[in-house]
């Protein structure tokens, strides 16, 4: 296989990559997933991998080596209760990153939503990460404080 190939598929439980996607997540995010610990979030993603509907978990491989994931949620930011569904959690490792796998995570993620019936998803983001999302047609709505930060949340028109 050559380093771009990888598939991207729904988590399933089988998989056995919740706990790798957690410990992960968890240590570069921490209480930016939602949950007070990686033990917490890895029971989220357990239920995510079990559910018909959102949350999803989207996982990329190569083989059976994990390289990348992204969260689809009914709901992301509290304050903004409205918004629905939200792509978070864009996770690749650094030394797979640059090799379009967060391009295909996005593009997989906004396919799944759409697919789900949705007309828009929404994601929120800071520091110089809204340029990117720009180049991918993401579009921002709003700046605010949230979790001590700036963020942006930025919306994707799916129809």
């Amino acid at each position: 296989m050559d380093a771009e190939s990888f598939e991207i598929a729904r988590l399933t439980e089988e998989s056995g990559l919740s706990n790798t996607i957690a410990a992960l997540q968890f240590a570069f995010w921490g209480a930016l997933t939602g949950y007070s610990s990686a033990t917490d979030y890895e029971q989220f993603l357990c239920r995510a991998a079990r559910s018909g509907q959102l949350p999803e978990v989207l996982v990329a491989r190569r083989g059976t080596t994990f390289v990348g994931s992204v969260n689809l949620l009914a709901s992301e930011m509290t304050i903004r209760p409205a918004l629905s569904p939200w792509m978070a959690q864009l996770f690749v490792p650094g030394n797979e990153r640059s090799q379009g796998v967060g391009n295909a995570l996005i593009d997989a993620a906004v396919a799944s939503a759409a697919k789900l019936g949705y007309q828009r998803l929404y994601l929120y983001t800071s520091g110089t990460l809204p340029g990117y999302y720009a180049s991918r047609h993401w579009r921002p709505i709003e700046e605010l404080e949230y979790l001590g930060k700036t963020r942006v949340i930025m919306v994707y028109d799916l129809a």
